[in-house]
């Protein structure tokens, strides 16, 4: 079950007290592209957090500039409770410096968990190496709090390894006890995805939409799962609720929201029940009532 609520400002959200949340639920917010926010009892968690301006100071005056629809909606100084922070791979919509050194602003500061492929940009951004986790697929990660994490591979477009086999895109499966949720980061179908995900059986899906466009990806803008096939893939794996997002960041690279409604309502996905499609400032409450 899953309900949803309005709220003024996402800092409130995310410093009030987890004793509020219910037994077996965990609480999840949108904070645009890739990126969200989640809170149990136990723990704070963020996944390719997208905070800043950043690309739009990169691009400015370019054939693509990054502009951002919509603006930032929690400045990353809010964010320094965070327990871990998961980066899909490198690309800065997910791995943003200017999103991650203020989590470490009060000297302290979350553990980065990223593919092994890209720690050396982490160090450079100035994270502390104490703080960094680095995984490859089929490798897991246990927590204090008992929460699991378990690395999948991902492709975008293509899987890419270094030189010493280390994967260069992941997705995640979180297993947090009650619930298992898998993040797919930046990824398009290929034949082992579905098997190494339901190895896990996660019950909610978080997938890119935006597809793949070859003039983009001429461009070394690369692609991802488009709607039908994130509603595909969300279905073969046995997810009870799919949540979609890449999309509404940047004008050049995104999808209509009515498009996703309709191409996911046509196979068959009900909104708000067995797909919610995101928005800025909700805050998704999410209960496993069987246990």
């Amino acid at each position: 079950m899953v309900e949803k609520h309005i709220v003024d400002s996402l800092e409130t959200w995310f410093y009030e007290e987890t004793d509020k949340i219910p037994v077996n639920s965990m609480q999840f917010a949108w904070v645009g592209q890739a990126g969200f926010l989640f809170k149990t009892k136990s723990i704070r968690l963020g996944i390719d957090l997208y905070l800043s301006d950043s690309l739009a100071r990169k691009y400015q005056g370019g054939e693509f500039p990054h502009k951002r629809m919509v603006d930032i909606p929690i400045p990353p100084d809010s964010l320094t409770n965070l327990d871990v922070v998961l980066c899909s791979h490198g690309h800065t919509d997910h791995m943003d410096k200017e999103t991650l050194t203020p989590l470490f602003s009060d000297g302290k500061g979350p553990l980065v968990i990223a593919p092994r492929y890209e720690v050396s940009r982490l160090l450079d951004m100035g994270i502390p190496s104490s703080r960094i986790v680095g995984l490859s697929e089929g490798e897991s990660f246990l927590m204090k709090e008992g929460i699991a994490i378990h690395a999948i591979p991902a492709a975008h477009e293509e899987l890419t390894y270094d030189s010493w086999g280390q994967i260069k895109a992941l997705g995640f499966v979180v297993d947090m006890g009650f619930v298992s949720w898998y993040h797919s980061g930046d990824t398009v179908r290929f034949p082992s995805l579905c098997e190494s995900i339901k190895t896990w059986n996660p019950s909610l899906c978080f997938l890119p939409v935006n597809g793949k466009k070859p003039h983009l990806t001429e461009k070394g803008i690369i692609g991802n799962l488009s709607i039908a096939e994130a509603g595909n893939l969300a279905k073969d794996i046995g997810a009870s609720l799919l949540i979609p997002h890449h999309f509404g960041m940047f004008d050049f690279n995104t999808v209509a929201e009515d498009s996703i409604i309709s191409t996911l309502s046509d196979q068959g996905w009900e909104k708000d029940a067995t797909f919610i499609l995101p928005s800025l400032k909700t805050i998704y409450t999410y209960t496993n009532e069987r246990k």
